[in-house]
């Protein structure tokens, strides 16, 4: 079936279109990642499988406890914390959030909740690697 070239046009500006307003809605009302100016701007340098997988190894190993083997906050060590550790496989989390944002909070924590500081913990290319796997969780968590 040959799709007429104005309604392939229509098509893909509802695309465009809905593409934009997602992205406007997840940052808005109040929207704002507040980064200090050495992450501001930061890239995932890496990808592929082989990133994905340490990064999974290294997220068992280090943040499943409060986050849960399956990223979904439901980790043992999460019971009774205020708030409650981020849910990685629902809601908005990861479209949220960009990898520099991501990455910021996995150097320095987030004061106010139980998320600590892995700086100290775990190398910049390991830091990079659970990012990685955490963007592998879903197609909503594709931002860069």
């Amino acid at each position: 079936m040959r799709v007429p070239r104005a309604a392939l046009a229509v098509g893909l500006g509802v695309v465009a279109a809905l593409g934009w307003w997602s992205a406007a809605t997840l940052r808005a009302p109040g929207y704002h990642e507040d980064l200090p100016a050495e992450f501001a701007g930061k890239r995932n340098p890496l990808a592929g499988a082989e990133a994905v997988a340490a990064g999974d190894r290294i997220f068992s190993e280090n943040c499943a406890s409060c986050h849960g083997e399956r990223a979904d906050g439901h980790g043992p060590a999460s019971e009774g914390l205020d708030p409650p550790p981020a849910n990685f496989r629902a809601g908005l989390v990861l479209a949220q959030h960009s990898d520099a944002y991501l990455y910021y909070r996995v150097s320095t924590g987030k004061p106010g909740t139980a998320m600590p500081s892995f700086h100290g913990v775990l190398g910049e290319t390991e830091r990079w690697q659970v990012i990685a796997y955490l963007r592998s969780l879903g197609a909503g968590s594709a931002r860069p």
